[in-house]
C-alpha cells in the first residue's frame, strides 16, 4: 500500500538541487533536474549508506561512499546495470505542494 505524502512547497525545490527528507519515516532524496522532480530512497542499494550526500550531475547521483552512479530517472546503476536498482517514488505537484508516493505499513487493529 502507498500514500501520497506532502514534502514541501514547489518553490523549495530549485533546478539542479537535491534535498534529503523524511516522508513519514521513509528517507527520501528529491532531485530537481531541469524542472522535473525525481524521488528515490536515501539508501544506496550497494551498502545501505545515505545516497543523498553524494553529487548530482544531471540525472546522475553518485554515492559518496563507493562511487556507484545511479540514473535517478530509471534507478539503474550506470556502472553495473545488472546490480540492484534504486527504489524510486512517484512525485506530483498539487496546488503548489510537492508530494511523493511512498509505501506505508498498515496499522494493526
Amino acid at each position: 500500500m502507498a500514500k501520497w505524502v506532502d514534502i514541501g512547497s514547489e518553490s523549495d525545490f530549485q533546478a539542479g538541487d537535491k534535498q534529503c527528507l523524511d516522508a513519514q519515516g521513509i528517507p527520501v532524496v528529491v532531485c530537481n533536474v531541469d524542472g522535473t522532480l525525481f524521488a528515490t530512497i536515501n539508501v544506496c542499494p550497494h551498502a545501505g549508506l545515505p545516497l543523498g550526500e553524494g553529487d548530482l550531475a544531471g540525472k546522475v547521483l553518485t554515492c559518496p561512499f563507493h562511487g556507484y552512479t545511479y540514473n535517478i530517472e530509471t534507478g539503474v546503476n550506470i556502472d553495473m546495470p545488472d546490480d540492484l536498482p534504486l527504489t524510486r517514488f512517484e512525485t506530483r505537484i498539487t496546488d503548489g505542494r510537492v508530494e511523493v508516493n511512498v509505501p506505508i505499513k498498515e496499522e494493526s487493529a
